[in-house]
């Protein structure tokens, strides 16, 4: 009777031994996993609109391609916040004026971004040769954070200038756009990745667009298409990791303007979506984007597309077959 108890007792201790180490396990699991980290404003997300197949746009600085995504993707004027005069409230005027949006393709695995900037002094004026200080012009920033983990991913100060190159955008993106240029460069990423800073390559696309006057009004066009990726190798992109794009997913993004005026060396305001100081350094101070499913008519679209080809392939074999028995 003693060794039934003593058995039955050394099966309890093991019963709950087990779910103890079970439940520090998942302790373990869950702090090690990557949080989906909130962003900001606090409760708010941005979407993106999904292009189908055929009707991409085509990067050249010419918007009309984005005619199709509806206005309630537009991001507008009011919902930008200036960093440097945080008590402005943003809003259309002829000083500043602001539509962005962003869509993506989930066959092409690729990130769009169009943006028009009115402004009553369009101020470009850095030197030729001076692609380093494209953010002290008029510009657009872009942020990406695709896998959402955020954290400090460039300027990193206390680094080896090696280990820095290394580490600067490796982790999330910043790209710039600025123009018309005094020389060829218009667009920078601030990663010395050099394949993922082309303005017409196979993983980043831009263009710009200015109709207007430098120093004077006018109107900006910015657009940039980009392959989303989780982590940049400075060397190689066959090194590097593909982030692959998913209905409903959201991602870390931020886009930021600078704008210049009378004084060309300091800032007269700089519009950021997610109202957050350095971006440029920190992924979590971005915002949130989801990307959308296809709306509703694009989708009878595709499957008239696909019944179209497939009605085709069969009209050519039948086609083909008679040829053959004749």
């Amino acid at each position: 009777m003693k060794d039934i108890k003593k058995q039955i007792r050394r099966r309890r201790l093991s019963y709950w031994s087990r779910l103890l180490f079970l439940g520090l396990a998942l302790q373990i699991t869950v702090g090690l996993a990557k949080p989906a980290l909130g962003h900001y404003p606090e409760g708010t997300a941005y979407r993106a609109f999904q292009f189908p197949d055929h009707l991409v746009p085509a990067i050249d600085g010419d918007l009309t391609d984005w005619e199709v995504v509806g206005d309630s993707y537009a991001i507008l004027t009011g919902q930008f916040h200036d960093l440097i005069s945080p008590e402005v409230k943003a809003s259309d005027s002829d000083d500043f004026a602001a539509r962005l949006m962003v869509g993506w393709n989930k066959a092409e695995n690729r990130l769009y971004v169009a943006a028009q900037v009115r402004d009553d002094m369009h101020q470009i004026d850095r030197p030729a040769g001076s692609a380093t200080v494209l953010w002290e012009d008029d510009a657009m920033e872009l942020f990406i954070d695709a896998d959402h983990s955020g954290g400090q991913f460039a300027n990193f100060t206390e680094l080896s200038h090696e280990e820095r190159i290394l580490r600067n955008g490796a982790e999330a993106n910043h790209f710039v756009l600025a123009g018309p240029p005094p020389d060829e460069d218009f667009f920078v990423n601030f990663s010395a990745a050099a394949w993922y800073a082309l303005p017409d390559g196979p993983y980043t696309k831009a263009a710009i667009e200015f109709v207007g006057i430098l120093g004077g009004k006018g109107v900006t066009n910015y657009e940039v298409m980009l392959v989303p990726f989780d982590r940049i190798d400075v060397n190689a992109v066959f090194q590097s990791e593909e982030h692959l794009l998913q209905e409903n997913e959201i991602l870390g993004f931020n886009v930021e303007f600078n704008d210049f005026d009378v004084h060309s060396e300091l800032f007269d305001a700089k519009w950021s979506l997610s109202g957050q100081h350095n971006s440029y350094r920190f992924s979590d101070r971005f915002t949130d984007l989801i990307l959308m499913p296809l709306e509703g008519t694009f989708q009878t679209t595709v499957v008239k597309l696909r019944s179209w080809g497939r009605l085709k392939t069969s009209l050519f074999t039948e086609l083909y077959q008679r040829g053959v028995s004749e």
